[in-house]
C-alpha cells in the first residue's frame, strides 16, 4: 500500500518535494499543528503520532533557539504525545568542527541541543543534505511496519 507524504505548507525548501517527484512519490502541502513532514496511509493520517521537523542548517537551529525561540518552544509544546524528529541537514562533523556562522561554540551548541531535546521528548538527527528525502522516507516506513507488528 503505498502512502502519500504531507508537507507543512510553511516548509520552505522545496528540494525535498523534487526528489519526493523524481521517485515518483505523492505529497500533499497542508498545513500541520507541529512540524515539517508526517505521512497518511489508506486514508488515515499519522501526523498527530509522528512528524519531523527539519532545519536546513545548524545556523537555522541556532536561529530558532536565539531569535525564534518561544516560537520554537511552542510547536514543541503542542507535539506532546507525538514522536518528534528534529532532523538538521548538516552533520556533527560540521558542528565540532565549528562550520556555522553563529559565534556560539560547539560544546555549547551541543548541550543546547541535548537540553531541548530531553525537555521536549525530540529525537535529533544529522542528516546531510541530499540524504534528506531518504532519511524522512525511511523513518516513516519503519514506524508504519513497526505499528502494524
Amino acid at each position: 500500500m503505498k502512502g502519500t507524504i504531507i508537507i507543512d505548507t510553511r516548509e520552505q525548501d522545496l528540494h525535498i518535494m523534487k526528489q519526493l517527484e523524481t521517485m515518483n512519490i505523492q505529497y500533499v502541502r497542508r498545513k500541520l499543528d507541529y512540524g515539517d513532514y508526517s505521512f497518511k496511509i489508506g486514508g488515515i493520517s499519522y501526523e498527530h503520532e509522528i512528524v519531523i521537523e527539519r532545519k536546513g542548517s545548524l545556523d537555522e537551529i541556532i536561529g530558532n533557539f536565539t531569535k525564534g525561540r518561544d516560537r520554537f518552544r511552542k510547536e514543541f509544546e503542542r507535539s506532546k504525545g507525538c514522536r518528534v524528529i528534529l532532523m538538521v541537514e548538516s552533520t556533527i562533523e560540521q558542528l565540532e568542527a565549528y562550520q556555522y556562522r553563529s559565534r556560539m561554540n560547539p560544546s555549547d551548541l551541543k548541550s543546547f541541543l541535548k537540553t531541548w531535546c530531553n525537555k521536549f521528548q525530540i529525537e535529533l538527527k544529522f542528516v546531510e543534505k541530499d540524504k534528506a528525502c531518504d532519511f524522512i522516507l525511511d523513518c516513516f516506513r519503519k514506524y508504519y511496519l513497526k505499528i502494524r507488528e
